[in-house]
């Protein structure tokens, strides 16, 4: 029986490795569902906590990298600090970033439902130089007056991508999430949804849950939607990233994208000349 087990644990750990390679990074409730769709787990507490405890035996052993499972649900904060002058130094010859969207006619930001969620999309947001924020909608007045106080800033047109669960409070968080950002000041924004969406269910084959009767907005969900509900980690992280490039892209002015970049360059070039005359900073080059 023992061999059996550790048979049916290998197997499962190879398909796995196997999604991980196409689909990486991705959170472990990603990866969990990515295995349902799959039919090889069951959609079941159970089956999730299995994944989660074979992907730390795969990442202990080395089977499995470090750097494909995410979890951003628990930061780390600490101070930024640096050994010596020499250390700054080189930091700041390799840490400058000019801000792309100054000069673009529009304002992005993408809003996701759930903080680990954000894990498998953060270097892609990186890239594209925009804020990825987790925005639940309901449970936090904070996290909506920060945001609000952040938009009332922006002077030119602004576009949220928002990417939640499509669910009684997920389908809600679109239009009552909005009205409380601009109720707090914010002013006018348009809110677009990337995902998930309902025919996301048949298309990608998603293992769909019932609505919650429990929930107060499930009678209003189920009459626009039906019974089907999914979470955001259902879809495919590939999918997701495609949505948002697309997206983010489709705001950008790419000649206008393009100059920030030479513009970039040459002040790189003018850093690096600069701190490269700070006493010691040769040394610390490797000259």
């Amino acid at each position: 029986m023992a061999q059996a087990e550790w048979q049916e644990t290998t197997q499962l750990i190879r398909a796995a490795l196997a999604i991980l390679s196409e689909q990486q990074p991705m959170t472990v409730r990603q990866l969990f569902y990515a295995l349902v769709v799959r039919e090889l787990l069951l959609n079941t507490q159970a089956h999730y906590k299995r994944v989660s405890r074979i992907m730390t035996k795969a990442r202990n052993d080395r089977r499995c990298s470090w750097e494909w499972i995410v979890d951003r649900s628990r930061q780390v904060y600490s101070p930024t600090v640096w050994r010596d002058p020499i250390g700054y130094a080189q930091t700041v010859q390799t840490s400058y970033r000019k801000d792309y969207w100054e000069m673009q006619p529009n304002y992005c930001e993408v809003w996701v439902e759930k903080d680990a969620a954000i894990g498998s999309i953060s270097d892609l947001c990186d890239e594209l130089g925009v804020t990825v924020r987790p925005f639940k909608g309901f449970n936090s007045t904070t996290n909506v007056h920060e945001a609000a106080e952040w938009l009332s800033g922006i002077t030119k047109p602004i576009t949220i991508f928002y990417c939640g669960d499509h669910d009684a409070s997920g389908r809600c968080i679109d239009e009552k999430g909005k009205e409380r950002v601009i109720g707090y000041g914010s002013g006018e924004f348009h809110l677009k949804r990337l995902a998930i969406h309902k025919n996301d269910i048949r298309k990608f084959k998603l293992p769909p849950q019932r609505v919650k009767d429990t929930d107060s907005r499930a009678r209003a969900f189920r009459a626009k939607y039906g019974d089907d509900t999914v979470e955001l980690d259902a879809l495919p992280p590939n999918e997701l990233r495609r949505r948002i490039r697309v997206a983010i892209q489709s705001k950008m002015d790419r000649a206008k994208w393009e100059r920030a970049i030479e513009v970039e360059r040459a002040e790189i070039k003018s850093i690096v000349e600069t701190v490269s005359r700070w006493p010691g900073a040769e040394r610390g080059n490797g000259g």
